[in-house]
């Protein structure tokens, strides 16, 4: 879990040398991927309410704590977000940008 923090997420066939880059820049490759390194939080706010609408919609009851690890760990932050307690019966739902990414959590999740 914690190498998902240290390690970028590249697409294929990128590299990117760290050292050349100041500490912010360097843990927005790690965390958005190299097209978004420059990304301010209201970039990524913004951009998460673009796709926010017509998003596919996850419930999840109980094991939130694991949910959001495997998130994390897979998905870059600008491409899901999560509702706590959204439902009555205080279920989570997770909303992905793309639905191949909800499916995805969905066998391994649920």
């Amino acid at each position: 879990m914690v190498d998902s923090y240290l390690t970028p997420k590249l697409k294929e066939g990128e590299s990117v040398d760290l050292s050349l880059y100041p500490p912010r820049t360097r843990v927005n490759i790690r965390l958005y991927g190299l097209s978004c390194k420059d990304w301010l939080p209201a970039d990524v706010f913004e951009y998460k309410n673009q796709w926010k609408p017509n998003a596919e919609v996850v419930n999840v009851r109980g094991n939130f704590s694991k949910a959001q690890a495997w998130c994390k760990q897979n998905l870059y932050l600008q491409d899901w977000d999560v509702i706590k307690h959204a439902m009555p019966d205080d279920s989570h739902n997770f909303l992905f940008k793309y639905p191949e990414q909800a499916m995805l959590f969905k066998l391994t999740i649920q």
